[in-house]
């Protein structure tokens, strides 16, 4: 007899209405046996929807714990947040911190502030907030799908790259560069920060797919395949100009299968629905989220749905509640900043790509208008929220955590790596355990990543 694959493919985030998509791979199937194949993949793929068949749940919040802790003073429960800090692997899994170091003069090793420099990351403030590391972000934006372009980017990719390494490098005594779980345990036992690398945006690679391989050797961990626009890899959840691949496109799926071959997490954030549906369907290992938050709790096409929620966690993967204000709140309309980053866009409107020392420029600009004219913030609780939803649906071990900081995250309270505590004594007294936080703040995304791996040493064995 032969198989039938039955695909969970395409959910409408509008309407949670499902494609089903059959592939009979011997002719001569039996057409009842497909009949009720269909029928049976029909109901669990709706039971799915509408939450009727649970996946395995770890601890979530403890009402006990939450009635009890309701009594506490906030200089308890911060004393007690301190305490998991100091225990756990702590880890955010966006840090845009390499925009800022390409600045001249910034120094990571000194503290800076917010309000003073524009700046959310330095290791001083890191120590503050009780973070151990992260993962510093090789970003670059979307630009025009062009030779010169693309080559620029990836010019600038592999800069961004070499940049991060050399920070590392000079501060050696504060920092290391980790690779894999175990160097980030041994990186925090010494006293040192501990430094990932991820990619965001597959422009930085263009069209050619060695560089994934270079990309991996030079230290990076995920790969994320698109950012705000449309790519050569992927479809994003915000162009404006709708989809250009109805998902990802075939370089996109031989990337898939690159990072998998190569132990490469692959970060579904920023990627439309279909992108991450095709993603998941493709992936031979767990994919991340490293900055989503959840559509049930605030309606944004940036962040992911409880189908894909469900099927992100049914893989073994995690999402990492991002605290981005604008992704979790309406933001009210402000002319003059709408005025001034109109100015910026126009003054900085190219049809081929900037020279590296203008593009720099660009970007402080853009953050200059950003301090004077700030956005709205959400609070603290807001996120909470989110998180709540995210442990519902998806259960305690398949959700972390992600400020996407001197990348445009923050919230009341939470406007830097300094103030990361603040989360955790929040969730602390809606009732989380010391060892929910502690898979959260961690070793949730240490466990994805030693799969990924483990699924690459399979996968190269094989050819061996």
């Amino acid at each position: 007899m032969g198989v039938v694959n039955v695909q969970w493919a395409d959910v409408s985030q509008s309407f949670g209405s499902g494609r089903l998509v059959v592939d009979q791979k011997r002719d001569g199937l039996n057409s009842g046996l497909i009949r009720v194949m269909k029928i049976l993949t029909k109901i669990l793929s709706c039971s799915k929807i509408m939450g009727l068949v649970a996946l395995p749940m770890g601890a979530g919040p403890d009402r006990t714990l939450a009635d009890e802790r309701a009594e506490w003073s906030e200089v308890r429960l911060l004393s007690l947040a301190k305490d998991i800090h100091d225990r756990y692997l702590t880890l955010d899994t966006h840090l845009d911190v390499p925009i800022v170091l390409r600045r001249p003069g910034f120094d990571i090793s000194r503290e800076h502030s917010w309000v003073d420099d524009a700046s959310q990351v330095d290791f001083p403030r890191m120590k503050k907030g009780g973070l151990d590391g992260g993962f510093f972000v090789v970003f670059v934006p979307q630009g025009p799908l062009k030779l010169a372009a693309r080559a620029q980017a990836i010019e600038e990719g592999l800069m961004i790259t070499n940049l991060i390494r050399e920070t590392v490098e000079i501060h050696a005594d504060q920092s290391g560069l980790a690779t894999t779980p175990v160097e980030a345990e041994a990186f925090r036992s010494a006293g040192k920060h501990v430094v990932f690398m991820g990619i965001e945006n597959g422009y930085v690679m263009g069209r050619n797919l060695d560089l994934l391989e270079r990309y991996h050797e030079l230290g990076v961990r995920y790969f994320g395949f698109v950012h705000t626009r449309n790519n050569d890899l992927a479809d994003s959840s915000t162009d404006r100009s709708g989809p250009l691949h109805f998902g990802i496109s075939e370089l996109g799926r031989a990337a898939v299968d690159e990072c998998n071959r190569l132990g490469l997490m692959i970060d579904v954030s920023h990627a439309s629905d279909k992108t991450t549906w095709d993603i998941l369907e493709r992936s031979k290992a767990p994919v991340i989220a490293s900055h989503s938050g959840a559509y049930a709790a605030y309606p944004h096409p940036r962040n992911l749905n409880d189908p894909l929620l469900r099927q992100i966690a049914a893989a073994g993967g995690v999402v990492q509640m991002n605290v981005f204000s604008t992704y979790l709140m309406d933001t009210p309309p402000d002319e003059a900043r709408d005025a001034a980053i109109e100015s910026w866009r126009k003054k900085y409107e190219a049809p081929q790509p900037l020279p590296m020392d203008v593009d720099i420029q660009r970007r402080i600009e853009i953050m200059g208008i950003k301090e004077a004219f700030p956005s709205s913030l959400s609070d603290i609780p807001t996120v909470a929220d989110h998180v709540d939803h995210l442990v519902r649906v998806m259960g305690i071990n398949h959700v972390g955590f992600s400020g996407d900081f001197d990348g445009g995250g923050g919230v009341a309270d939470l406007m830097d790596v300094s103030e990361m505590m603040n989360l955790t004594a929040e969730l602390l007294r809606r009732g989380y355990s010391e060892e929910d936080l502690g898979k959260m703040w961690g070793s949730n995304v240490m466990r994805v990543l030693t799969e990924v791996q483990a699924v690459a040493a399979e996968l190269q064995a094989a050819l061996d």
